[in-house]
């Protein structure tokens, strides 16, 4: 679309664009607007002229967006929020207001962050919501649509559009169970690396290779393992003849075997005051693994998405 095209856009046809790509259907996206299915339709096929792109066809489960829509829709949203910000007085107050937060978070994070976040929002808002789901699944399509407000994790990259907030860093450390036969002595990086490594897999692996264009359109890529820096062995790296999908199977199958496992520090160290592991350092100490928040640009910063992530910071401080 070049810029004469721009001038004689209708900007609420960009509304209609972020429905239709938030619902997936035109009855619904009308339903959100107070508009009829017709008019969702003639206010398509307006968009396509201009935009020169289909934008969004029928599939299996409704409209599906095509490349260039989903390309488009991160940008389209943050600007949408930005024009609402503009002309909404601000009115949000934790202490009274309702609100369903949805975030996402791993396991690992549940375990080592999310317990103090859920305190601070029981004391500071009461009346608030807070949904959290798994790391798996399409997050920044998700950020993009508003199904998600947040995504906490490591990540490799991010998009532009998207803002991330750095909350803690975090290092590796190997671990055996309490009542491993090394532990009769002092056990060491040497013995360790005699024992069989339990990998740490997960699902993002595969995801990330059958995400398609969606995935790399939508860019957030996430740190999928540990670095191989850490390694014991350094002719096998971490490798090893078990594989689990993530920190806490890792945790109950070295608690169950002579097997060692490279684990974040912090679910370490907790694990070691219940008594169940015991830690051995690493060899060699690579840079460690940043987590953070993302979540859409153009939130307020005096909204409630920017007031959920100030709080999250002030607690990865405290960690």
């Amino acid at each position: 679309m070049n810029d004469a095209h721009f001038r004689n856009l209708d900007l609420n046809l960009l509304r209609v664009f972020d429905a239709l790509l938030e619902e997936e259907s035109a009855t619904r996206a009308g339903a959100k607007l107070g508009l009829t299915q017709s008019a969702i339709s003639h206010a398509l096929g307006r968009l396509r002229l201009s935009l020169g792109d289909e934008l969004f066809v029928r599939g299996p489960s409704g409209l599906q967006a095509t490349p260039r829509a989903v390309e488009m829709g991160g940008s389209i949203r943050a600007a949408l929020k930005l024009l609402e910000t503009a002309v909404t007085v601000p009115n949000f107050d934790p202490r009274v207001d309702e609100r369903v937060f949805h975030v996402s978070a791993s396991a690992y994070l549940c375990w080592v962050l999310m317990p103090s976040v859920i305190k601070r929002l029981q004391a500071d808002a009461p009346q608030m919501k807070l949904r959290i789901r798994g790391g798996e699944g399409s997050l920044a399509e998700d950020l993009d649509r508003g199904r998600l407000d947040m995504v906490i994790g490591g990540f490799e990259s991010v998009a532009p559009r998207f803002v991330h907030t750095p909350l803690f860093s975090e290092t590796g450390v190997w671990v055996i169970r309490a009542d491993h036969p090394l532990t009769q002595g002092e056990a060491t990086p040497e013995q360790v690396a005699k024992l069989p490594c339990l990998v740490i897999g997960g699902p993002h692996k595969h995801d990330e290779a059958q995400g398609g264009t969606t995935r790399r359109e939508l860019g957030l890529r996430r740190i999928t393992s540990w670095s191989n820096d850490y390694a014991l062995n350094s002719a096998s790296g971490l490798d090893g003849p078990i594989t689990v999908p993530d920190v806490f199977s890792a945790l109950m199958v070295v608690g169950e075997t002579d097997m060692a496992a490279l684990l974040p520090r912090r679910l370490a160290i907790l694990a070691s005051q219940r008594k169940r592991l015991v830690m051995i350092e690493p060899t060699r100490h690579p840079a460690p693994a940043t987590f953070g928040a993302v979540i859409r640009g153009g939130e307020s910063e005096t909204g409630p998405v920017a007031w959920l992530l100030r709080l999250i910071v002030e607690v990865a401080a405290e960690l």
